[in-house]
């Protein structure tokens, strides 16, 4: 009898857009495709965790999306030294939330990507607490503090990584499905302000990593949650029409990409 092919599921950074990612996971079990190993980076990390943690993902959209006041108290955790929050709420959310959960008692096989400050190196976590590797991760620098890990600094794993597809790669699965938050859709059309200069640098650096790391992936999902882009304040992104919305973005670009995936799989 022969062994069916593993599939890896990379889900790549991209702040408020992680919503798509539940929709590519809930478009996977609706077309009764399994993951037999995950990556994330940054929010992905976010949602691979939970994922690996319960293997259930309405129970992460319910907890984004039903709690929103106890998730945007999570960001009035001001520190001041290294970013403006310090991240010990964020922690213990997640702690709570992923039930303390360790890397070699998960359901499925999972490895977080994270950025070494000190020297721009992505650092691939994958032992020890599943909650600190999700904080590490999504440390937005100038936003979050830093995350001392050993001999390192760590933060957003977007800076060095963010569609990890050679990481699912490397833990043996034969089909990677990458999930590319970055469109370029997203450079609006706009006055460039002093404001946003940054933002937008940063956006086009990372877009263009992206497009790169994104090659090693076998099917790329590339949800388009563009038209978000010009909403004003982070409160709108925890509102559930918001979420539910890009969720079904999420759904969608995956349920295309389901033929193609069958026929590597041989189905």
């Amino acid at each position: 009898m022969s062994t069916r092919k593993t599939i890896g599921l990379a889900l790549g950074s991209g702040a408020y857009r992680g919503f798509a990612h539940i929709g590519v996971i809930k478009s996977l079990e609706k077309h009764h495709m399994p993951i037999d190993f995950l990556s994330g980076s940054s929010i992905g990390a976010w949602v691979a965790a939970y994922y690996a943690v319960f293997k259930d993902i309405s129970k992460l959209e319910k907890d984004l999306i039903n709690n929103q006041k106890e998730n945007i108290s999570l960001l009035f955790d001001f520190d001041w030294t290294g970013g403006l929050i310090g991240g010990g709420k964020f922690v213990t959310y997640l702690e709570k939330k992923l039930q303390h959960y360790n890397f070699t008692n998960l359901k499925i096989p999972l490895k977080i990507v994270a950025t070494d400050l000190a020297n721009g190196q992505e650092v691939i976590l994958e032992h020890g607490d599943v909650a600190q590797a999700v904080r590490a991760s999504t440390s937005v620098p100038l936003i979050f503090k830093p995350l001392p890990y050993k001999d390192k600094l760590l933060v957003d794993g977007g800076l060095s990584n963010p569609v990890p597809g050679d990481v699912v790669r490397n833990m043996g699965a034969d089909i990677v499905i990458g999930v590319n938050l970055y469109n370029q859709n997203d450079f609006v059309a706009g006055k460039i302000t002093m404001p946003n200069i940054f933002a937008r640098s940063t956006m086009i650096a990372i877009y263009n990593l992206a497009q790169i790391t994104s090659k090693y992936c076998d099917i790329l999902i590339e949800p388009d949650t563009s038209r978000f882009v010009k909403k004003n304040t982070l409160a709108k992104y925890f509102t559930k029409k918001v979420a539910d919305e890009m969720i079904f973005i999420g759904e969608k670009a995956t349920d295309k990409i389901i033929p193609t995936l069958k026929a590597k799989l041989e189905l």
